[in-house]
């Protein structure tokens, strides 16, 4: 008899935990809200290998608005750092900037990069049907559980890393984008306030 009510109790507390695993087999729950001194390097390929690294710099007024900044480093040829500032409440960008060497140069907000997610988009809902799941080891040697959706390429998506991005494999089976290295602090900001605030206008 009490081994009968051993087994009992085992089995329904494996019933209570069968729908915990299988809503988040991976553990995905969409993207990570961004948050000061979050960054991800990726490398990007467009027949040459190249580094990205992207940044949440944090909260400040920009034009009289609560903004978040963003900043972008491309390491191809030469640096270029691209900072977004987008209104926190609307996700708007309010300011773009880019700096070149020691020149910062007023952008075209129309023109800016689109600003990481600040929301799980719709195309990487947990809930989604068809969705596969694995893990992933940047060459840094950190692992995390991903997502993946299939589109017209192929997305890995994580909870465990900012930005959520992870890997884009296009139709031909090419990976054109795979996660390098993340953190969750020491993003640190490369356009100062001062710099951002009197920068010169394209072309002037």
């Amino acid at each position: 008899m009490k081994k009968t009510i051993v087994v009992f109790t085992a089995l329904l507390l494996a019933i209570a935990l069968l729908p915990a695993c299988h809503e988040t087999p991976s553990g995905y729950t969409g993207f990570m809200a961004p948050a000061a001194g979050q960054w991800a390097e990726y490398v990007l390929s467009n027949g040459e290998e190249f580094h990205q690294r992207m940044e949440c710099i944090g909260q400040d007024t920009v034009d009289g608005k609560t903004c978040t900044g963003f900043e972008i480093t491309m390491s191809e040829q030469e640096e270029m750092i691209m900072q977004t500032w987008t209104e926190t409440a609307t996700g708007q960008v309010v300011k773009y900037v880019v700096k070149m060497g020691e020149e910062v140069i007023c952008m075209n907000v129309n023109q800016s990069p689109e600003p990481p997610e600040t929301e799980t988009p719709n195309e990487y809902d947990p809930n989604a049907p068809n969705i596969s799941y694995g893990t992933y080891t940047t060459p840094t040697g950190k692992t995390v559980n991903v997502a993946k959706f299939a589109t017209e390429s192929e997305v890995w998506v994580s909870s465990q890393v900012p930005f959520g991005m992870v890997k884009v494999i296009d139709d031909g089976g090419e990976t054109t984008m795979y996660l390098y290295d993340f953190g969750l602090t020491g993003a640190q900001r490369d356009i100062s306030k001062t710099e951002m605030e009197n920068c010169v206008p394209m072309g002037g």
